[in-house]
């Protein structure tokens, strides 16, 4: 099970992920975030976290100008939230998650039985919360069928609301690939060294 740090904002928050072995590093590009930051604040923690731990850039409705900025900076991983055209995906020259912001786990089978063209070239599938960044997570009741993904043979990233309480429930449910957290993480003043443990072990433990 791989753990995904996303909104980081501070050079010392590398650091964190270091010393817990995160996965990835999620950065957002997205002016409405509290999290948003510049490419040149991206880069200058970048620069401190270790070389097994993968860049994502996180993104809205991004454009084909700035994917091709992000394509000259040393990310792994984009991750698209809103729209996607085919020439932003063209345009992509790394791996790209392909998010979707979902009412309730109904949703992930209807969309894993008749996957769109667009998700038929992305490496995984980001499924969040309705609100993009809120902390709450979507309904996890119902049937997801999460088998129906094994034929797609696309990575499940279970975002939205996960926490050290709840992340356990979260993987028996839809046994994810990569879990992703960003607001259960965070203290007064952007990401929690403690928190980023306690979620990291509380994935490791389930």
């Amino acid at each position: 099970m791989k753990i995904k740090i996303c909104g980081l904002t501070k050079i010392c928050e590398a650091e964190y992920l270091n010393e817990n072995d995160i996965d990835y590093a999620g950065f957002v590009f997205y002016k409405k975030s509290k999290r948003n930051i510049t490419l040149s604040q991206a880069l200058e923690i970048m620069d401190k976290l270790t070389g097994d731990i993968k860049r994502v850039a996180v993104m809205v409705s991004p454009t084909e100008e700035f994917i091709r900025q992000l394509n000259e900076l040393p990310f792994d991983i984009y991750q698209i939230h809103g729209k996607l055209t085919q020439a932003v995906l063209k345009a992509c020259k790394r791996d790209v998650w392909r998010a979707l912001n979902i009412e309730s786990s109904a949703e992930i089978t209807a969309f894993l039985t008749s996957l769109p063209n667009e998700c038929k070239h992305v490496r995984g599938i980001v499924f969040d919360a309705p609100d993009f960044g809120s902390g709450k997570p979507f309904d996890w009741e119902g049937d997801a069928r999460i088998e129906e993904r094994l034929k797609t043979k696309l990575e499940i990233i279970l975002a939205g609301g996960l926490n050290k309480d709840n992340v356990r429930e979260g993987i028996r449910r839809f046994a994810p690939d990569v879990v992703d957290v960003s607001s259960a993480v965070e203290g007064c003043d952007g990401k929690d060294k403690n928190k980023i443990k306690a979620f990291a072990d509380a994935v490791r433990e389930a």
